[in-house]
């Protein structure tokens, strides 16, 4: 509890750690992400550390395929870096004590948080097995580690989509796990979330009642290979897949045939649907007309899907257009997001929600916490 308010923080990560690749299958086992540094360091910055995945280092700032953040937490530690506080140390970030991320979190007034991956799993490999099978060994990590507290630490677990009966195995093992959602990125490579080739899983998702949720991330080979730059990375690489998810899930009627779906978007704000609900329902008559197969549109305006109370938010705590956020979704659709412990996440955002003042404390109280349990369930 922070300042009287209660917190869920609906996005927060789990770092990567080379344990959560201990139970990849052997087959795999050679081919896992590997810590790594750069030697040749004089013009590198931090850019010094990352991993190497499929012969290349990842992240990096320069390039195709830029990004940021990320760094292997233990590398960082080993080779002298400044750690974070001791009230939320390295230990913490990457799950390997359960007990310093609990600490955190006291620290910080947050009585729950639910957790991520990092975005590097977004795009590690073309290859769908293998990508499969990390996603899955992630899974088994975290939902490990959060077994130690289950009502504070939640978690989503990723779900592969390439791979149709390696993500009906994935959703299973999740549930059994623990999960209180699956998470997934924009694309899934070069893929709508909507592509046909993914119905199987998406049909056993939604006889799973879980909640599913879209994380930014660099999911898009296209987009992520234009990002020379970090700059570029975030407003174009990681952010604009996860619209385009909005629009394969509402555009292509993913919520008429799965009527008991709930979708969140997760760490690119909210002010983007203030731009594409209006304008997706400003081709809508056009497009429902020339269809040939009328279940590729919504069957009600997007609007209508908006205000539902089954597309949830995780604005940013300094979203300017926060109001009109509200005035569009509804104040019970907002969700609080930390983003802990990257770069950009501020040990403040809540903070920052309870000192504005265009919202009002009723709001205030359902975006720190009461949306989140309407999304994700009671703790």
């Amino acid at each position: 509890m922070l300042q009287g308010y209660r917190l869920f923080d609906a996005d927060a990560h789990a770092m990567m750690s080379p344990r959560m690749w201990e139970t990849l299958p052997q087959e795999f086992v050679a081919r896992r992400p590997r810590p790594t540094r750069v030697h040749d360091v004089a013009d590198m910055g931090r850019w010094t550390n990352g991993w190497l995945v499929e012969g290349q280092i990842i992240p990096h700032a320069l390039g195709p395929g830029s990004q940021p953040g990320n760094e292997p937490a233990r590398v960082l530690e080993e080779f002298g870096a400044e750690t974070h506080s001791a009230e939320f140390p390295l230990s913490g970030f990457d799950l390997s004590d359960t007990g310093a991320r609990l600490r955190g979190l006291d620290y910080m007034g947050i009585d729950h948080q639910m957790l991520y991956p990092t975005t590097l799993y977004a795009r590690m490999t073309n290859d769908p097995a293998f990508e499969a099978a990390l996603m899955r060994s992630y899974n088994r990590y975290v939902g490990g580690q959060c077994a130690a507290a289950p009502q504070r630490l939640k978690w989503a677990g990723l779900l592969p989509l390439r791979d149709a009966r390696q993500g009906c195995e994935a959703l299973a093992e999740m549930k059994e796990l623990g999960a209180a959602a699956a998470v997934v990125y924009g694309t899934a490579g070069d893929r709508l979330l909507c592509h046909p080739s993914f119905t199987p899983v998406w049909d056993e998702f939604a006889r799973s009642g879980l909640p599913l949720c879209v994380h930014m991330g660099m999911s898009y080979p296209p987009f992520a290979d234009v990002c020379n730059g970090l700059l570029a990375a975030h407003g174009i690489g990681m952010s604009l897949p996860a619209q385009m998810a909005f629009v394969a899930i509402v555009g292509h009627g993913m919520l008429d045939r799965y009527p008991n779906l709930k979708v969140g978007f997760l760490e690119f704000g909210a002010e983007w649907m203030l731009y594409m609900v209006p304008r997706l329902d400003h081709y809508l008559p056009i497009d429902r007309s020339q269809m040939p197969i009328k279940t590729e549109v919504p069957q009600r305006a997007v609007e209508e899907y908006a205000k539902s109370g089954r597309i949830f938010i995780a604005g940013e705590a300094d979203d300017k257009l926060l109001p009109q956020e509200i005035e569009l979704l509804g104040e019970d659709q907002i969700l609080y997001s930390s983003d802990l412990p990257h770069g950009e996440g501020r040990h403040n955002a809540a903070k920052e929600i309870i000192a504005r003042k265009d919202i009002n404390e009723r709001q205030k109280q359902k975006i720190l916490y009461d949306n989140a349990v309407k999304f994700f369930g009671e703790p």
